[in-house]
């Protein structure tokens, strides 16, 4: 990698060449602007920073994103959701996400950053706020074969309504005859570990799949287990909307409640391309869940993100 820099009317514009044949052909090149007096030994120190960064942000690129013979799309992520209850005491937790993306056919690599915001009520009914929190989220999906993709997911927060660690993986493996089978291994760490391990078998039939999926929860003193169906119809080939049926104690999101005895849930989900940029996700979802022996409640969840491809 070669890297280079002039000087224009008191801006300094450093440019980036990667020798890799891959970044030619797509002419991949990375501009940054920097207004800084030109005296050398402020300029000197200004490149040795930047070099460490675009060194960096070239061998991530270069080793995840840069395949042969395809397009690499920079992406644009923004959304927000919400997750409400009102037993044994009312709690609104929203979360807003902004990140950037990139993708090409084989590969999406997220890099985003979520707000935490917890509203929560008073004995006479009055809402607090209490303070934004914030996670830190790469998201990673790779299909290196015809036959089998990955996803792996890593988050990290400090704060108390989140997990202080998240990691996520599963593996996809085609079967043939439009059968696909997945095994995963979801971790989260709050004051202590919790490990929940899941398994799926998909089937894709004209415009319609289905899948099963299994969760095991490795939860002291029992293992406690939950199962899932997922259905989707698909229009234009890239557009679906999909339901979710889900019953037992090994819950999807155990991040937020991770006390959950028995929950039943319906979840409903649309993901559609506005036009040929702008994707649209939306979700909504409740569960009739046991928060506490023989004590039940409703709870309410939904979502809504946009995914802009910039090219």
């Amino acid at each position: 990698m070669v890297i280079h820099y002039i000087t224009v009317n008191n801006i300094l514009i450093i440019y980036v060449k990667n020798n890799c044949k891959t970044f030619f052909r797509f002419k991949f090149f990375c501009y940054i602007y920097s207004r800084i007096e030109l005296l050398s030994n402020k300029k000197h120190a200004c490149m040795n920073k930047l070099k460490g960064l675009i060194l960096l942000f070239s061998f991530v690129t270069t080793s995840l994103l840069a395949q042969e013979d395809y397009r690499i799309n920079k992406t644009l992520i923004g959304g927000i959701t919400t997750d409400i209850f009102s037993q044994p005491y009312k709690r609104i937790f929203n979360t807003y996400t902004m990140g950037i993306g990139f993708k090409n056919p084989k590969i999406t690599l997220n890099v985003l950053y979520n707000i935490g915001q917890i509203f929560e009520y008073d004995i006479s009914d009055e809402p607090f706020f209490t303070a934004f929190e914030n996670q830190y989220e790469i998201d990673f999906y790779h299909q290196p074969t015809k036959t089998t993709s990955y996803w792996l997911n890593y988050a990290y927060s400090d704060c108390p309504h989140f997990p202080t660690h998240r990691a996520m993986g599963r593996v996809w493996q085609n079967l043939g005859s439009g059968f696909l089978a997945s095994g995963g291994v979801k971790y989260y760490y709050f004051d202590d570990n919790l490990f929940t391990l899941t398994s799926g078998l998909e089937k894709y039939i004209d415009r319609f799949w289905v899948e099963g999926k299994t969760f095991i929860y490795l939860k002291e003193p029992d293992t406690k287990l939950a199962f899932q169906l997922n259905s989707r119809v698909f229009w234009k080939d890239i557009n679906y909307a999909q339901l979710t049926l889900m019953t037992g104690s090994a819950q999807d999101e155990p991040w937020r409640t991770p006390d959950i005895l028995t929950a039943h849930t319906i979840r409903l989900s649309v993901v559609t391309f506005l036009n040929e940029k702008l994707q649209l996700r939306a979700n909504m979802g409740y569960s009739y869940e046991e928060y506490s022996q023989d004590l039940w409640r409703s709870r309410y969840s939904g979502g809504v993100s946009m995914t802009y491809y910039m090219f």
